[in-house]
């Protein structure tokens, strides 16, 4: 029993850290700059308006078969994505994510996911 759960244990504990990898430089630099901007008050991000939607490319993969993510190759990048079912529908594809990347979370709040 002890040989088994050491090995998840370290397993679980390299998923998490893999998740956490740095954004690029563009991404930081972007980041810096809304927060110069953001004018609310109690931290809240700003509306988001559909012009400040980007376009990110990758594969849709889980760890745990529950929580999925949008793994950048191109960029050795993991984007979080807030839409959990459209993402679930995508799984093990390579998509085109459109949306809004909040660079405090690192998570892309999704308006739509296609099939590249």
């Amino acid at each position: 029993m002890k040989t088994t759960v050491f090995p998840v244990v370290c397993f679980s504990l390299l998923m998490g850290l893999m998740l956490n990898l740095p954004l690029r430089a563009k991404q930081r630099g972007v980041l810096l700059a809304a927060a110069a901007t953001d004018g609310a008050p109690n931290g809240d991000a700003a509306p988001q308006n559909q012009a400040d939607a980007e376009t990110y490319t990758g594969k849709i993969i889980s760890m745990n078969g529950q929580y999925f993510v949008l793994r950048d190759d191109a960029n050795q990048t993991w984007y979080h994505l807030d839409d959990q079912a459209k993402a679930r529908a995508f799984f093990g594809k390579n998509v085109s994510v459109k949306g809004v990347l909040d660079g405090r979370t690192d998570v892309i709040h999704v308006r739509s996911i296609e099939e590249q």
